[in-house]
């Protein structure tokens, strides 16, 4: 039995009394018209991960932990429990995450998955007791510990036959030093004397053997929690597995014993298997950590106080991965500080920008009806927050976040000159944190992407020919330091080319007006005093 996960590195391994439940997520970016296209990006397809099944039999340590998360006293025939994995975003797609993990049910439990907004609400349906995983570290790396020729011969053809072998081949050198240096007959014929047809043409050289010790390492925080009491226990796991592998090269092709050799030793593809493969941990081993701790579990609450505490977390661990990464990210522009990823849960991608020091606007399409949303900003740090005002006609959503950020500033004024150059800074498909430059193609009103036309009033946008694709969705354009609008869809680019919309400042500005307590900023710029 096999279940297939989309959407996070961890496996689930349910023994024969588990039920198995397809936890597959796919998403769709959402369609204006056939002729128009938001622009919000669906997940990439990620690894797809398995689970074994494991023979039934409970020793009495066994009953004694599953009667932990039982309501029935005979050891529960059915026994459930809600998982959920809440890893990092950033450390998956950064590519920081080098295998997943796998919880090996290994009891009679059925799993089911839940969201983590699901677990912490009290009025939601779902088993008593949640597992919430965050693999903050699975790193595999490999050493060669040891190299060794391996002798071993070729064979050429026949003399009095054409003979060749690319010089690539690792026997071409041996072949030619040996014809240099031999006297015997089939040197000879190897650089063309004459010799009796049908000697065989034979030569040593070596193959190399290597030793190769592959080892992964996995850093798994743990949440257990009882979501009847409103408490949880927190806990580290810290998993090591290595294995040596050896693997020869340069084998040559002409080797009459290459298929015997290359049988006997293990392959590179072997190795990445391996590093690929997921680390286990028992759900028997979770429990028995959970039964030495409940006595300490935590208040849980209305669940904002754990969010912190992960959120802390990842950001501990980012600001580490980060310290110890060398890319080019400039630091020389503020505006990228003022951008953000906004990451809904079910797979998407969008961009926003902090519009406050703790607000964030981005498109309606990119939250929609989602409660809770993650984002990461520029510097790698992320965060989350609740959609406290949103707009489907406008296209429009402001999210409070957890951490603080530097604002935009508006443009203000009645007028902007077409022509102009502007800037668009998102993640157009999924290269994050990327700025295209075009010029204000036209100001004008179109009906909402979100609804039929006709439906509602139409839509102050700027046309600009910036290139805005998938990712950009919820972003800000840049006339300079200041922004104009906010990226929302682009024609179909099969119809045409630069023709993308943003939602004009005046209607960003007017929504924040009616919406964010104690914002009161006129988009036409402050009034001039008339002249006495």
């Amino acid at each position: 039995m096999r279940l297939s996960l989309f959407v996070s590195p961890l496996i689930f391994g349910l023994g024969i009394f588990g039920v198995l439940c397809g936890f597959l997520v796919s998403t769709k970016p959402s369609m204006a018209t056939s002729a128009q296209t938001t622009v919000a990006q669906a997940s990439p397809e990620l690894p797809t991960h398995s689970i074994a099944t494991k023979k039934p039999g409970l020793n009495p340590e066994q009953r004694r932990l599953l009667e932990l998360i039982s309501a029935d006293a005979n050891a529960g025939q059915n026994s459930r429990i809600a998982v959920a994995e809440v890893t990092s975003k950033t450390m998956l797609r950064m590519g920081h995450i080098d295998f997943p993990m796998s919880i090996e049910l290994d009891l009679p439990v059925q799993a089911e998955r839940m969201s983590l907004n699901d677990i912490l609400d009290p009025q939601a349906d779902g088993p008593r007791f949640a597992f919430v995983f965050d693999v903050t570290m699975a790193k595999a790396s490999r050493r060669v510990v040891n190299l060794k020729g391996e002798p071993s011969t070729v064979f050429l053809g026949y003399a009095g036959s054409p003979v060749s072998i690319a010089p690539s081949d690792p026997a071409a050198n041996a072949a030619s030093n040996q014809n240099l240096q031999s006297s015997n007959n089939m040197a000879q014929s190897y650089v063309g004397k004459s010799q009796a047809l049908g000697a065989p043409l034979i030569f040593a050289y070596e193959y190399n053997k290597a030793q190769i010790d592959a080892r992964r390492t996995m850093s798994v925080t743990t949440y257990v929690i009882d979501r009847v009491k409103r408490t949880y226990v927190k806990s580290n796991f810290d998993i090591e597995d290595q294995n040596r592998f050896e693997v020869v090269y340069g084998v040559s092709r002409h080797d009459p014993k290459r298929n015997n050799i290359s049988a006997q030793f293990d392959t590179e593809q072997d190795i990445d298997d391996y590093e690929k493969n997921s680390l286990d941990i028992r759900l028997s081993a979770l429990l028995k950590d959970y039964s030495n701790k409940r006595t300490t579990a935590r208040n849980l609450g209305t669940g904002m106080a754990l969010r912190k505490m992960l959120l802390k977390d990842r950001n501990t661990v980012l600001a580490d991965v980060n310290a110890n990464t060398f890319d080019d990210r400039p630091l020389n522009d503020p505006r990228f500080d003022t951008v953000v990823a906004v990451y809904t849960g079910d797979g998407s991608l969008g961009s926003g920008f902090y519009v406050t020091p703790n607000v964030v606007m981005t498109n309606w399409h990119v939250v929609k009806d989602h409660p809770f949303v993650e984002m990461k900003a520029y510097d790698g740090q992320e965060t989350y927050g609740t959609v406290l005002g949103k707009d489907v006609l406008l296209d429009v959503a402001l999210v409070r976040v957890e951490r603080r950020g530097r604002p935009v500033a508006f443009y203000t004024g009645k007028n902007i000159n077409l022509g102009a150059t502007v800037e668009a800074i998102g993640h157009p498909h999924r290269f994050e944190f990327s700025i295209t430059r075009g010029v204000i193609s036209a100001v004008r009103k179109h009906h909402s992407i979100n609804l039929p036309s006709g439906a509602g009033d139409k839509v102050l946008f700027i046309q600009t020919d910036a290139p805005v694709n998938p990712g950009n969705s919820g972003g800000p354009l840049f006339l300079g330091n200041r922004v104009i609008g906010m990226n929302t869809w682009g024609q179909n680019k099969s119809i045409a080319e630069g023709l993308n919309f943003s939602v004009h400042y005046s209607e960003l500005m007017n929504f924040m007006n009616a919406h964010l307590p104690g914002y009161a900023v006129s988009p036409a710029g402050p009034k001039k005093e008339a002249k006495r």
